[in-house]
């Protein structure tokens, strides 16, 4: 089980040292970058696939678009600019995660994808979307479930992150609720969701 394997690792693992200890070898000695999409994108976010070929590419201003073959398709899969806000640097569309079960046919969560992002009053949003019944490249803007709403203080440290572990739940970040320093010491307040990972 993956529990059994989790032991065995910590079960391996040295006792932490006073100075962390550099790798000398590496089991990849290069990598190189090859540009897929070079122009049709607006202030990407993030990028992850569904499960087969294509890639979602996060734009900022709250648009999810699809690049197939090496092309971005025109149509956004999801434009929710109307409710996303993204004025600050660290604003917007911010993280994508697509049900594990996704792509399997008659599951609970078929066509199902998560989004967080922030709106226009600059709190941040944790939704359940669906995908189009008659277009896979399209989904439907007004499917939107609102798992998750926060207030955030300032405008920046929103975090964004989304992604579904082995354990079937969906794991996020919200950021610890802005300005420098984390002032309002979120991060140390168990009383807040702010400056977490939330399992959900």
């Amino acid at each position: 089980t993956s529990l059994a394997r989790e032991t065995t690792v910590a079960d391996a693992t040295e006792e932490p040292t006073a100075a962390p200890t550099v790798p000398t070898t590496f089991a990849v000695s290069s990598i190189t970058l090859e540009p897929i999409v070079t122009a049709g994108l607006e202030k990407v976010t993030f990028i992850t696939h569904a499960f087969d070929e294509r890639l979602f590419v996060l734009e900022q201003v709250g648009r999810i678009r699809i690049v197939q073959d090496g092309q971005v398709i025109p149509q956004p899969y999801l434009d929710i600019t109307d409710r996303v806000g993204s004025t600050s640097s660290e604003q917007g569309l911010l993280g994508l995660a697509f049900h594990p079960d996704y792509a399997t046919h008659g599951a609970t969560h078929e066509g199902h994808f998560y989004i967080n992002y922030t709106d226009y009053s600059g709190n941040s949003h944790i939704s359940r979307f669906s995908v189009s019944s008659d277009d896979p490249n399209r989904a439907d803007p007004q499917s939107e479930v609102d798992y998750l709403s926060q207030n955030q203080p300032y405008p920046n440290h929103n975090g964004g992150s989304l992604a579904f572990g082995p354990d079937g739940y969906l794991y996020a970040g919200l950021g610890d609720g802005g300005s420098a320093n984390d002032p309002l010491r979120a991060g140390q307040d168990l009383s807040t969701v702010l400056g977490k990972v939330l399992r959900l």
